[in-house]
């Protein structure tokens, strides 16, 4: 065997035989328990077992004995098949190899992510293993990935910053149809060292959320012994996500962030209108997300193998479910072609006929050679049953309770059953919004992400729920309540503003107040022009805010005369004055850290990155500087609002006003509401700006007269092909434009005190 790290090389177990995968165990499991005790009674509640990216022959001793036993037949005749000969015809040939790779799944299903399962139970632990792919061409994993995944406990996929998000969706998936709750990944894999901070890392850990994600397990943490300088012995690939990355003392907000999503994505279950059979062909994978162009935007999927659609599938009101507590599917979709085995043809058959609707083309024989040639005339005299002997190229029938579609797309299916797209999105032109959608008994949780690096001013019509609306933000953990939606005959319309690369949650009661009979506000016009449910892009033009007392408070981004809409039918005029806004301009204090070459006390006559500055320490520093600062400001008056936009930082901050610790920044916008720390007079502002690591290896490399204050094994900054010394420098620092505004909002009166008329 040929492993893919060096220091791997040496045998391995037979995943395909059980009495391997116990020595294994024990071989790991007994030297614990010596140390610890019983383990059911220590801290440990996992075992972990990585991808398998094994290379070479797939073999076991017993495999012609196992295969005879699953399959039926003898497989010896066939043998010179697995060295690309063609027994008997091109079709037995091609049943053969998928009756061969269907054993080899099922037996490393079996004998090594079963097996390890059931070891681990033993002992009060949980496995949490990377059973599934992302198969060939990169990792030539020998399995129907759905069902290894569905063996464990913590089903765990992966997912790389540069992108490569391969097995995300697929373990989505998995947890769905096997009723597993955490979707955990391998996360923010990477070849690039020490170049990203959380703004990069965030819009890839957003995509994994929008496919499924909802628990990440950083890959990996730097290995630093007390004789390791800093940044530490890593592995060759990772973000290296651990105390020993420069930006660590800021990392708060992001780590929140990531606790706050991943919190809210593992309530309930995935709402999805389209349940994929992917079919029985032995080695089986599931891509990355991707919506059918016969589906669009506004609906989303999940995919079952043969071992959950066997097993685990029932009907319930017309919908397909995979676990008694889960509402399930509205349509399950048979894939192309013209296979499927007797048995989940009978399957799919009790499944119609109990209520569901299934979409495909009517199959015609089994993949497989067991009970060949018998098994091709059971599928197709339970297919003549449900399609008709002679089927037309498109058409519907009904069996028993449920009916089955073929050649019609599946978005006219879906509006045929009444079932309309779960979200509905206007932008303006090149927008990018990505979603994902779960819900609970009582709530439903939509999580919309900002693809692009600019504000989007959105409408959302989302199809489930009935209560006031709320916006939970993942970044600052603040919870509102919408102030402006309306009903319409087709669901809930929300105006949303999403930062550059920004996200949000709505979450909405699925049984309320009418929204239609309070007074949330239905529309903001100004010269005529409704600007509240209108897509535009920058800044929000209008911002409403609801308190807990029933308050609301209007701020425009422009000044002027406007006119609000209220659901009851009220209109309230009112006129907005311009913010204050002063940018702080001149020197600013700057203290680096002793022992890492730069000055301890320096003063910048402006802002600009420390990469532009003609001190080496500086320009080459890496780690957390200090920016103090004294401003003033006038009097403030009680319904005014001070907030602060520091710009652009590179790469975290935290900010500091009057003493008073105000929050993390590490994603746009860098902007801060400081209204409770500011007072007339001066106040002190103090900005902790964090880099990254790659700067100061880089003039350890390009520099050292100048002093070598890291050490690494890792010799280049990407993968193979760029050496520390010819790595670019990272922007860093606080950039600016430091500004402080002060912004007055307006009070809405109340019925009472309002000229109002209705419509």
């Amino acid at each position: 065997l040929v492993l893919p790290s060096p220091n791997s090389a040496g045998w391995a177990i037979d995943h395909f035989n059980p009495d391997a995968t116990d020595w294994h165990f024990k071989h790991i499991l007994e030297p614990l328990i010596a140390e610890l005790g019983p383990l059911d009674q220590t801290a440990l509640k996992q075992l972990y077992v990585c991808s398998y990216e094994l290379r070479g022959a797939t073999w076991t001793p017993k495999l012609l004995e196992e295969f005879r036993r699953r399959r039926g037949y003898d497989m010896k005749p066939f043998l010179p098949v697995l060295l690309v000969c063609i027994m008997t015809d091109e079709a037995t040939t091609r049943r053969f190899i998928r009756d061969y790779e269907t054993t080899l799944s099922d037996l490393i299903v079996d004998a090594f992510y079963g097996r390890a399962t059931e070891i681990c139970h033993k002992h009060g632990l949980k496995l949490c293993a990377e059973a599934g792919g992302p198969g060939l061409p990169l990792h030539p994993v020998p399995v129907d990935a759905l069902k290894a995944q569905g063996a464990i406990d913590i089903p765990r996929g992966e997912f790389w910053v540069d992108e490569q998000i391969w097995v995300v969706k697929e373990t989505a998936c998995a947890a769905h149809v096997y009723g597993k709750p955490m979707v955990d990944m391998e996360a923010f894999t990477s070849w690039r060292h020490w170049q990203d901070g959380p703004a990069e890392l965030k819009p890839i850990g957003d995509r994994a959320f929008c496919e499924g994600a909802n628990h990440f397990t950083f890959h990996t943490a730097a290995h630093r012994p007390a004789q390791a300088k800093l940044p530490g012995w890593v592995y060759t690939a990772g973000t290296h996500f651990s105390p020993s990355i420069a930006w660590w003392p800021l990392a708060g907000g992001f780590v929140e962030y990531i606790a706050r999503c991943s919190f809210l994505l593992q309530q309930g279950e995935p709402v999805t209108d389209v349940c994929y059979y992917y079919g029985d062909r032995g080695f089986n994978f599931v891509m990355p997300k991707a919506i059918d162009p016969e589906l669009g935007f506004g609906y989303d999927y999940t995919v079952t193998d043969t071992e959950a659609l066997l097993e685990r599938a029932f009907v319930r009101n017309g919908r397909v479910c995979f676990a008694p507590e889960h509402e399930g599917v509205p349509l399950l979709v048979l894939p192309p072609g013209s296979e499927i085995r007797p048995e989940v043809m009978e399957k799919v058959a009790a499944l119609i006929e109990a209520g569901a609707t299934v979409v495909g083309e009517k199959p015609q024989k089994s993949p497989s050679l067991t009970n060949y040639p018998q098994c091709d005339e059971e599928v197709r005299t339970v297919a003549d049953r449900i399609w008709g002997e002679n089927p037309s190229t498109s058409g519907q029938r009904t069996y028993g309770a449920g009916r089955v579609f073929w050649g019609i797309p599946l978005k006219e299916v879906l509006r045929h059953l009444g079932v309309r797209p779960d979200v509905v999105v206007r932008t303006v032109e090149g927008a990018s919004i990505d979603y994902v959608h779960r819900r609970t008994p009582t709530v439903h949780i939509y999580f919309f992400w900002n693809r692009l690096s600019r504000w989007e001013n959105l409408v959302v019509r989302i199809r489930a729920g009935s209560g006031t609306p709320e916006i939970w933000d993942p970044v600052s953990g603040k919870r509102t309540r919408l102030a402006a939606f309306r009903q319409t005959a087709e669901g809930m319309e929300l105006p949303l503003s999403l930062p550059p690369l920004g996200t949000l949650f709505i979450v909405v009661a699925r049984q309320g107040r009418n929204p239609g009979e309070g007074d949330a506000v239905v529309g903001v016009t100004r010269d005529g022009k409704d600007l509240l449910f209108t897509p535009s892009t920058g800044k929000p033009p209008v911002r409403i805010e609801l308190g807990d007392d029933g308050s609301r408070k209007v701020c425009c981004e422009v000044p002027g005369n406007y006119q609000l809409t209220l659901a009851s039918g009220r209109r309230i005029s009112l006129a907005t004055a311009p913010s204050q806004d002063k940018r702080l301009t001149g020197p600013w204090q700057v203290e680096f850290p002793p022992g890492w070459g730069a000055p301890e006390k320096t003063t910048f006559q402006e802002l600009i990155s420390w990469t532009d500055h003609p001190e080496p320490g500086i320009r080459y520093f890496s780690g957390v500087a200090t920016y103090r600062k004294t401003f003033q400001i006038g009097d403030i008056l009680p319904q005014q609002r001070v907030l602060m936009d520091l710009g652009d930082i590179r790469f975290v901050a935290d900010v500091t006003v009057n003493g008073r610790w105000m929050g993390h920044l590490w994603t746009p916008p860098y902007e801060l509401d400081i209204t409770e720390a500011v007072h007339p007079g001066d106040n002190e502002l103090v900005v902790r700006v964090a880099n990254v690591w790659s700067n100061r290896l880089t003039g350890d490399a390009r520099e050292p007269q100048f002093g070598t204050f890291t050490y690494t094994n890792i010799k280049n900054a990407l993968a193979w092909r760029v050496p520390w010394k010819e790595a670019p420098l990272h922007r860093s620092g606080l950039l600016g434009p430091v500004t402080v505004r002060i912004v007055t909002p307006v009070d809405l009166p109340t019925k009472e005190h309002e000229e109002t008329h209705r419509e």
